[in-house]
């Protein structure tokens, strides 16, 4: 019985995460590619969509994204960071997706976003880049980049175990 139940929730467990893979992939699709579509279509599509496909792969990315910060403060920080897509998160580059066929993708894509990690009230700590390997198979941070450290303010000084590189 027990060994039922287990077997049901992994099931569950790697049916979601193929949910949420396949929208991370369409997500990115829809912004690499050009859209297939008549120009009299494509003339409808505004800056808004863009924007907001944008925010919607930064937004699933974002697990990945957060693990990988943890990871790197931890050593570092007593409490972990907060990152957030809507405060100072930002795709630089995304490569891949390229057409092999008529409409077929490569469904491979390398993400690079920026993100700027903060503690309390939004005090920036840093700022990092992150690279993420985007494939069928699930989600992997391929380079995490530590670009900036921010000094914090005296009355949060008692959160560093370590200054920061």
């Amino acid at each position: 019985m027990i060994s039922t139940t287990m077997q049901t929730i992994k099931m569950v467990i790697v049916l979601k995460s193929k949910k949420i893979l396949f929208a991370v992939l369409l997500s990115l699709t829809l912004i690499a590619q050009p859209i297939l579509c008549s120009s009299k279509a494509s003339a409808n599509i505004t800056r808004d969509d863009s924007v907001r496909l944008k925010d919607m792969v930064i937004t699933l990315l974002m697990p990945s994204i957060k693990d990988a910060v943890d990871r790197f403060y931890e050593p570092y920080l007593t409490i972990e960071p907060t990152v957030v897509p809507y405060n100072g998160a930002e795709i630089t580059q995304i490569h891949g997706g390229e057409r092999i066929l008529e409409g077929i993708n490569d469904s491979q894509y390398t993400v690079v976003v920026d993100v700027l990690p903060y503690i309390g009230p939004h005090i920036s700590i840093g700022k990092d880049r992150i690279t993420l390997a985007v494939r069928p198979d699930g989600i992997t941070v391929e380079k995490f980049e530590h670009l900036e450290s921010y000094d914090l303010p005296s009355n949060y000084r008692s959160l560093i175990k370590k200054p920061l590189p």
